[in-house]
């Protein structure tokens, strides 16, 4: 917690009815209410959510994003909720609905420059050398994407939110929606970066199938395989008949989906 935003508390206590020098800024309430929740998760990074949501309190969330105290209790006071529960349950939301989209801006960024540096081999018309520069180059982006997720500190926070989500009996409905719409939308922008890329590398998806197949099965067996702490699963020097560089495991399942799911453009 930032100097001033100890001094801003002391005041407080003093005299809670008066705002002490160096009063927070005066944001739009849009704006304070995306500052709470940026210091919530902020604080669920460090802390965790072992315990549940106990480390998220409205009072420390408001002196970590140094926004007015009044306006911060007005906008959650929602329904028969007090603000500390209410602002609770919008974090929880907020984090659910949009989940980690586990580095794949990054996966992105990486991606283009991979397929800048491989362009020139990638226009050749000898159909086996194309295909081995597309196996490497789903190695290395396979395990960019792989290490880019079981890094996610957000995405970390999303699966154990979701995890003690739906394993209760009175699940939330607003809860259980976010959830759906949240898994909806990683689908999709996984299903979009999966198009752009197989579009770059000359691949057709077989008609038989749809790109949000191909992303939800890319996507859960690199979500399973992060999840795991036991090294079998997380495997990094697999060595396979014709590869100079070993590959993890993710690697080799994205290899095998991509050979599945999609033809090569001759």
């Amino acid at each position: 917690m930032s100097g001033g935003g100890i001094l801003a508390q002391k005041a407080l206590a003093v005299a809670p009815d008066k705002r002490p020098r160096g009063r927070p800024p005066k944001y739009p309430p849009t704006e304070v209410r995306r500052r709470l929740i940026d210091a919530a998760i902020a604080t669920l990074r460090v802390s965790g959510v072992e315990s549940g949501l106990d480390a998220v309190t409205l009072d420390g969330a408001i002196l970590d994003a140094d926004v007015p105290r009044g306006m911060s209790y007005k906008i959650w006071r929602e329904g028969d909720e007090t603000p500390q529960d209410a602002f609770r349950r919008a974090t929880v939301l907020d984090l659910l609905s949009i989940p980690a989209v586990a580095g794949l801006p990054a996966t992105r960024e990486y991606t283009t420059r991979q397929l800048d540096a491989n362009r020139e081999a990638l226009r050749t018309d000898d159909l086996d050398a194309r295909k081995a520069v597309i196996v490497d180059l789903i190695r290395l982006v396979g395990e960019f994407n792989h290490q880019a997720l079981a890094q996610s500190a957000n995405w970390r926070l999303y699966t154990a939110l979701r995890a003690a989500a739906i394993t209760r009996p009175d699940a939330d409905p607003a809860v259980m929606d976010s959830l759906t719409k949240g898994e909806d939308y990683l689908i999709r922008e996984y299903a979009q970066f999966y198009a752009e890329t197989g579009k770059a590398l000359g691949l057709e998806l077989r008609p038989e199938y749809e790109m949000d197949q191909f992303s939800a099965a890319a996507y859960s067996i690199n979500e399973g395989l992060a999840l795991r702490l036991a090294s079998s699963y997380r495997q990094t020097g697999i060595v396979r008949s014709g590869s100079d560089e070993p590959w993890t495991l993710f690697a080799v399942s994205l290899e095998a989906l991509v050979f599945h799911f999609f033809d090569w453009k001759k």
